[in-house]
């Protein structure tokens, strides 16, 4: 399969130049045109890089690319990940917010699938953009209820804030590090029970508590799993080729 047949059709499926992002998002490293096999993973660390290299990989998409914003130095570990990619003639794709906000592989959009949720409708304005879904349980129930589900479902806690109602009906999902001031307001201007997110944030606790919210965190990298396993899959059904995930968690 051509690289640029696969680069193409992911960049038109993601829309990935509509969003406002520092991710240089798309094709970020090239191979010599052929892919036999897709690799998977959250970040473009030095691990995924040398995993999907032994797994036979031609083709690694990311959700957290190596090149953000102003043009970066290639030295240290930057160099080393490029070199390992060159050497063995594995592309590079990163796809960040696009694939935060994809209405249907999107991470936001399958969690609140995996939570089982109703009615779900975009959330978190970014830049113009929603980002984020929301919804509701099909039943209302009890805060501690609905924190061992969304556990069970993500598979991870990284942390619980309790500051708003015990009864939980309606649920929001931003996967990754969600903390600013404009996302609290939207969470407490249409009554969001509970904020499902990634990672912990000091400054969250205490505008958490004042905003009066609950807040699940189920981790940076666990909430980040889901969007990219599924863009996978997507793929793997439309071209028939093989894909792999590279697991490689972190305590955030």
């Amino acid at each position: 399969m051509e690289l640029e047949r696969i680069t193409d059709y992911i960049d038109s499926y993601l829309d990935i130049h509509s969003y406002h992002d520092d991710s240089a998002n798309g094709l970020q490293v090239e191979n010599t045109g052929n892919v036999k096999k897709i690799g998977l993973a959250v970040d473009a660390c030095h691990e995924s890089i040398s995993r999907a290299c032994r797994a036979g990989c031609d083709l690694l998409i990311v959700h957290h690319g190596l090149f953000w914003g102003s043009q970066q130095l290639i030295v240290d570990n930057h160099y080393q990940r490029i070199r390992a990619l060159i050497m063995a003639d594995l592309a590079l794709y990163a796809a960040h917010i696009p694939l935060d906000a994809h209405p249907i592989i999107g991470h936001n959009r399958v969690i609140a699938e995996h939570l089982d949720l109703e009615d779900i409708e975009p959330f978190a304005l970014h830049h113009g953009k929603h980002i984020g879904v929301k919804g509701r349980f099909r039943q209302s129930g009890s805060r501690a209820e609905a924190a061992i589900w969304i556990e069970k479902e993500l598979g991870a806690c990284r942390g619980l804030l309790e500051f708003g109602p015990e009864t939980i009906s309606t649920v929001a999902v931003v996967a990754g590090s969600a903390t600013d001031i404009e996302l609290f307001r939207e969470l407490k201007r249409d009554g969001i029970d509970f904020f499902v997110t990634g990672e912990p944030k000091y400054a969250a606790y205490h505008m958490a508590k004042e905003f009066g919210l609950n807040i699940f965190y189920g981790g940076h990298y666990q909430t980040e799993t889901f969007g990219i396993k599924a863009l996978g899959e997507h793929l793997q059904r439309l071209f028939a080729i093989p894909v792999v995930f590279m697991d490689t968690p972190c305590i955030f």
